[in-house]
C-alpha cells in the first residue's frame, strides 16, 4: 500500500521529543530508527507516540470536531466572526470546506502519531531480551504501540471513513490512495486483538495503555463495525458486549463512587468560595486524576517540558491542555452582567467557543429533581457536576435594581457572597427582587434570527436567560492550577479519553442492539445509582430506575449525553448508527444546524493539504466537498 504524504512528513526522526511528568521519560533528540533497535530506544519510540497524542486530543481541535455541530453542542459568541469565524462546524453552512485547519490539525497529528507507531512496530524485532527488558516487558511495549495506533486510525476512519491505511515505516512517498473501511476496521481490530494479552491490567507509569482500556476500545470499535454495511451485524455487537463486560467486571476499573470526583476536588477553607451541592467553580488543587474508573488520559502537566512542536499553537513550542479556555461562559468584564467578578484563576478565561443547546439542559430535567424542578431536592448529581451554576464574588459591587427580568434587591455584594446563579428552571420576579445577585435561566426555544423570537435569541443577557455568551460553564476542564494566573492558556490537567462509565454505556447500547433491554437498563441503572445523591441513595430507583421497556437508541443516547457532556465524543456517537440517525438527532437538537445539515456531513472533508500534496493518481475527496 502506499503511503500517505502526511504520514511520510510526520516521521521526522522522531527528534525534538518533550518530557510527560506521569510517564517520566527524559527528552530524547534525534531518535533515530537505530536507536528504536535498542532497549532504551524502544521504551523511547513508544513514549514519543503517547505525546503524539497531545497534537490534537486538549487542542481546540478535539472540542471543535468532538462536539460542535451535534445536538447537544452549539457555538458560542466569540465563534461568531473575525478570527474564530468557524462557526460552520456547527451550522454546517457553506464554510465547511476541506481547507477548513481544525480538520487538518486532526489529520495531520494522528497520522504522525501513525508514523512514529510504525517506526517502533518495525523496529522491535530487532530489540534485544533480556538484562534490563524482558521478553514481557518488550511485548508490553509493543502491545501499547499498537493500541496507540489503533486509536488513533479508530479517530480517523470515524471521521473521514475511508483513509489511507498503512502498517509499516518503509520509504516516503507523495503517493498515495484510500483504503476501504473495511480493510482499517479490520487492522483497528487485530491491533487491539495482539495487544491485549501483552498488556497488563493495570500500569506502574500512569498513562500508559493497560489491559482495559485496550478492552474498552476494542468493544467500541465492534459496537461502531456493527452498524456499518461491510460489519459483522450481531456478532460484532456480541464482541462489543464480550468487551465491555470484560472491563466492567474487573476490580480494579471499579467506578468513582462520587460522579463530580472524577473530574474536581472539593473547595478548600482558603478559596472563600462556599459550593453547595458543588455548584461552583471545579477546583483541582485537590484533585486525584489517577482513578481507577479512568481507564486511559492523554498526560499533561504545569512544566515548560512539555515540547511538542509548532500544532501546539504556541511560539514557545510548550504544549498545553487547551480546553479549559472553550467550554466557559462570560461571567467577566461586563458591568451589566454581573457585579463583583473581575476574571480570576478559579473561574478562568472564558474564550466561549462552545456553549450547551437547550435540548441537553432538557435532557438534565428530566432525572436532575425529585419533584418539580427546583421546588424539591437534586437527585441526579451528574449536572451540577458537569456545570458550573454558581458564581461568588471576588470583589464589592452592586447590580442595581432594575425593571425584571435584571431586577434584583439592589443590595452590595462583599466577597464570598453569591454573584450569579443559574438555577436551570425559570423563577418569579419576586425571587429576584429578594437577592442580591443576579439570576440566568434556561431558553425554552433557540433560534438564529433574534427578530422572529426576540425573547429566546443568540444573545440573551439582558433579558437574564441563557444565550451564546452566558450560560452554564463546563467543570469537566476547567483548570485553576495554570501556572502563569488567570490570562495563562496553556492547561496541566490529564484530558480523560475512556472510562469505565462511557463502558457501561457501550455494553448498554451492545445489549440493546442484541435485543438484551433488560441487561441493557441493567447496565445503564448502574451509572444511575452512582449518579444518585446521597440523600436518595437508598430511593433512587423510586425515581431515576430505567426499566426494559424504556430502552431504545435514542434513549441510550440521552443517557449518554447526561454521563458524558463535554467528553468530545458526541460527534462520532451520533454519526455511528449512520448518517439518517445523525441528521435527525442534529435536527431535534440544534436549530441553527437544522437547516443545513446532512446526510454528506456524517463524513469530514479530506484535508485540502492532503489532496494537492498527493502526485499520481489524484486522492479522491468525500462525495459532497
Amino acid at each position: 500500500m502506499r503511503r500517505t504524504l502526511m504520514a511520510g512528513l510526520g516521521l521526522a526522526l522522531l527528534a525534538g521529543i518533550g518530557g510527560c511528568l506521569d510517564l517520566e521519560e527524559k527528552l530524547v533528540s534525534n531518535l533515530s530508527n537505530e536507536y528504536v533497535k535498542t532497549q532504551a530506544g524502544l521504551t523511547a519510540g513508544v513514549n514519543a507516540i503517547y505525546q503524539q497524542l497531545r497534537g490534537y486530543y486538549g487542542r481546540e481541535q478535539q472540542m471543535a470536531l468532538g462536539d460542535f455541530g451535534t445536538d447537544i453542542w452549539t457555538n458560542g459568541d466569540q465563534v461568531a466572526g473575525g478570527a474564530q469565524a468557524w462557526f460552520y462546524l456547527n451550522d454546517y453552512s457553506s464554510g465547511l470546506t476541506s481547507t477548513d485547519g481544525r480538520i487538518q490539525e486532526l489529520w495531520n497529528p494522528l497520522y504522525t502519531l501513525i508514523a512514529r507507531a510504525n517506526v517502533v512496530l518495525d523496529a522491535a524485532p530487532s530489540v534485544p531480551e533480556g538484562g534490563a527488558m524482558s521478553a514481557a516487558e518488550k511485548a508490553g511495549r509493543v502491545a501499547e504501540a499498537k493500541f496507540l495506533r489503533a486509536l488513533a486510525y479508530f479517530e480517523l476512519v470515524q471521521h473521514f471513513g475511508d483513509v489511507t491505511l498503512n502498517l509499516t515505516s518503509g520509504a516516503l512517498s507523495t503517493e498515495a490512495e484510500r483504503t476501504p473501511a473495511a480493510d482499517v476496521y479490520a487492522a483497528i481490530i487485530k491491533d487491539l486483538e495482539d495487544a491485549i494479552p501483552d498488556l497488563p491490567v493495570t500500569q506502574a507509569e500512569w498513562g500508559r495503555a493497560h489491559k482495559g482500556a485496550a478492552q474498552h476500545l476494542l468493544a467500541k470499535v465492534y459496537l461502531t463495525r456493527g452498524y456499518k454495511q461491510f460489519g459483522q451485524g450481531n456478532a460484532d455487537f456480541q464482541q462489543a458486549v464480550t468487551n465491555a463486560q470484560a472491563v466492567v467486571n474487573n476490580a480494579a476499573y471499579a467506578l468513582t463512587p462520587v460522579y463530580a470526583d472524577l473530574f474536581c476536588g472539593t473547595h478548600t477553607a482558603d478559596q472563600n468560595a462556599p459550593d453547595p451541592n458543588r455548584q461552583g467553580f471545579c477546583n483541582i488543587l485537590n484533585y486525584n486524576e489517577k482513578q481507577p474508573e479512568i481507564l486511559f488520559s492523554v498526560q499533561y502537566s504545569y512544566t515548560a517540558a512539555q515540547v511538542l512542536g509548532p500544532q501546539c499553537n504556541n511560539t514557545a513550542g510548550v504544549c498545553g491542555n487547551y480546553l479549559h479556555l472553550a467550554y466557559l461562559s462570560r461571567y467577566d468584564g461586563d458591568a451589566t452582567l454581573a457585579a463583583g467578578l473581575p476574571r480570576d484563576l478559579n473561574n478562568g478565561r472564558p474564550f466561549r467557543r462552545i456553549r450547551p443547546t437547550p435540548f441537553l439542559i432538557g435532557l438534565f430535567d428530566k432525572t436532575r429533581w425529585t419533584g418539580t424542578p427546583g421546588q424539591s431536592d437534586i437527585l441526579d448529581t451528574r449536572f451540577d457536576g458537569t456545570f458550573q451554576t454558581l458564581w461568588i464574588a471576588t470583589a464589592t459591587g452592586t447590580n442595581p435594581a432594575e425593571a425584571c427580568p435584571n431586577c434584583t434587591s439592589g443590595a452590595a455584594l462583599a466577597p464570598g457572597d453569591t454573584a450569579m446563579w443559574m438555577p436551570g428552571y425559570q423563577v418569579s420576579d419576586e425571587f429576584r427582587r429578594s437577592k442580591k445577585y443576579v439570576i440566568y435561566v434556561p431558553c425554552p426555544l433557540e433560534v438564529v434570527n433574534v427578530t422572529t423570537a426576540p425573547e429566546c435569541g443568540q444573545n440573551n443577557k439582558s433579558i437574564r436567560r441563557y444565550g451564546w455568551e452566558v450560560g452554564p460553564s463546563v467543570k469537566k476542564h476547567q483548570d485553576n492550577g495554570r501556572t502563569g494566573g488567570f490570562q495563562d492558556e496553556l492547561g496541566g490537567r490529564d484530558v480523560i479519553l475512556m472510562r469505565t462509565g462511557e463502558t457501561y454505556l457501550i455494553l448498554a447500547e451492545a445489549q440493546a442492539k442484541l435485543g438484551q433491554n433488560q441487561a441493557a437498563a441493567d447496565a445503564i441503572n448502574v451509572l444511575r445509582a452512582r449518579a444518585a445523591s446521597a440523600a436518595h441513595k437508598g430511593d433512587w430507583r423510586q425515581f431515576m430506575e430505567v426499566k426494559a421497556s424504556d430502552i431504545s437508541l435514542d434513549f441510550i443516547m440521552d443517557e449518554r449525553a447526561r454521563e458524558l457532556a463535554a467528553e468530545s465524543s458526541r460527534w462520532t456517537d451520533l454519526v455511528r448508527p449512520g448518517p439518517d440517525y445523525f441528521v435527525a438527532r442534529v435536527k431535534r437538537g440544534n436549530r441553527e444546524a437544522s437547516a443545513n445539515v446532512a446526510a454528506r456531513h456524517a463524513l469530514r472533508p479530506i484535508p485540502q493539504q492532503q489532496i494537492n500534496g498527493v502526485t499520481g493518481a489524484p486522492y479522491p475527496q468525500n462525495p459532497g466537498y
